[in-house]
């Protein structure tokens, strides 16, 4: 696995964030699904701040894959963290594949806000301190809104709950069940759980409520029983 991001810093205030996050497996740079999350956790730089990709031939494709605004910001690789990598599993569940390394293609990763903070308490604290990353927030929404591709699993958690970003967290939820064909969430906004990733392929993958979301997702049906 593969992974390709936008990064940026905001010197004065001391925080970054990232966006535009993808997850490349194999020889292909086709999208095969979408996923949204909270924020940005603990991936970081593969060769530090200065080591931008020069490599051409990856460029290109993901020249392809960017934003109209963000033709001339750098594409960083970071180094996986433990949620990508049970977004990979889970995925690799729905492909029906014998594990992450038969997967090919990108999967790309969003977020309710883009503040790069492991602790989400303290990047929620953080989000609200900086008054300058609301406007940053808000755009790089717009343009992920229209970035999804299905399969799409949200995966925000309880924030889906919080004022701060229940809107977006709907607004995903619309564009997913309006024009991505998820038929694994259940009509009613309020009903699903929105489980993160990492809970559901670590923390409930072999209880009752983990095996029957993860059923929902990959047979794409919210009928499936809790009772397994």
């Amino acid at each position: 696995m593969n992974v390709y991001t936008h990064y940026k810093t905001l010197a004065e205030q001391n925080v970054g964030y990232r966006w535009r996050t993808l997850l490349q497996f194999g020889s292909s740079w086709d999208i095969i699904g979408s996923v949204v999350m909270m924020n940005p956790g603990s991936a970081n730089f593969k060769r530090g701040a200065e080591g931008g990709i020069e490599d051409k031939d990856i460029l290109s494709h993901l020249r392809q894959l960017d934003y109209t605004d963000d033709q001339n910001e750098k594409w960083y690789e970071f180094n996986a963290d433990q949620t990508m990598g049970c977004v990979a599993e889970l995925f690799a569940q729905y492909m029906g594949t014998s594990g992450t390394k038969d997967l090919q293609g990108v999967i790309q990763i969003f977020n309710l806000f883009y503040l790069r903070e492991p602790n989400l308490g303290t990047a929620l604290r953080m989000n609200q301190d900086v008054s300058l990353l609301k406007q940053i927030n808000d755009k790089i929404f717009e343009h992920d809104l229209l970035a999804l591709k299905q399969p799409v699993y949200l995966g925000f958690g309880w924030l889906s709950k919080s004022s701060e970003f229940q809107e977006k967290a709907m607004r995903y939820f619309n564009e997913t069940t309006e024009k991505h064909n998820a038929k694994y969430l259940d009509p009613d906004f309020d009903k699903n759980p929105f489980t993160h990733p990492r809970r559901l392929m670590r923390f409930i993958k072999n209880r009752p409520e983990g095996i029957a979301q993860r059923t929902r997702f990959c047979t794409n049906s919210v009928n499936v029983s809790t009772e397994q």
